[in-house]
């Protein structure tokens, strides 16, 4: 049994001192899954003010997303024209120029790159046409998926339980 806290049914037991029995780990109220089980099983239908406030909210976020990657990418191609411009004063500064203006524009490209501002430029006109009834039906949906997976992973951990019963008590 001693040896049987490093693995499976006594893990948590694993830095407890040797001579402690193994401890039967009881099912309780306290457990994430059930706490979340009964915060979606208490949903209610968003009010039309709650839809306004996420339209909103989203807006403003889709909107400050897509301003501040408009100016990293203007601050990214202005160095990168200083950069272009720059006379190097001898021969083996060409090589700082080459290294400078390929780090920008691999910067450029790597952090400004149209997908990002397309996603969120794709995600704001979402937001924009979406209408509360959607809303309320997306909500909905994702309230039954949390219900779902919830109540499978409660059964799971219930299961795991009863078999660290089994292994410690033989029965």
């Amino acid at each position: 049994m001693r040896c049987a806290r490093a693995f499976g049914a006594c893990i948590e037991q694993r830095d407890d001192d040797l001579n402690d029995k193994p401890k039967l780990i009881e099912k309780t109220k306290d457990s994430y899954h059930i706490k979340k089980l009964e915060e979606a099983k208490k949903w209610k239908k968003p009010t039309k003010a709650e839809f306004d406030a996420y339209v909103k909210k989203q807006t403003a976020y889709y909107n400050e997303k897509i301003d501040k990657q408009n100016k990293l990418k203007a601050s990214y191609q202005k160095m990168l024209d200083k950069a272009n411009a720059w006379t190097p004063p001898t021969k083996e500064h060409e090589g700082l120029k080459k290294f400078m203006i390929e780090q920008l524009t691999g910067s450029l490209d790597f952090d400004c790159s149209n997908c990002s501002n397309d996603y969120y430029q794709r995600e704001l006109n979402n937001i924009k046409q979406l209408t509360y009834n959607q809303y309320v039906k997306n909500m909905r949906a994702s309230n039954k998926i949390d219900i779902e997976y919830h109540t499978n992973e409660l059964k799971k951990e219930n299961e795991r339980i009863d078999n660290r019963k089994v292994i410690v008590t033989g029965k």
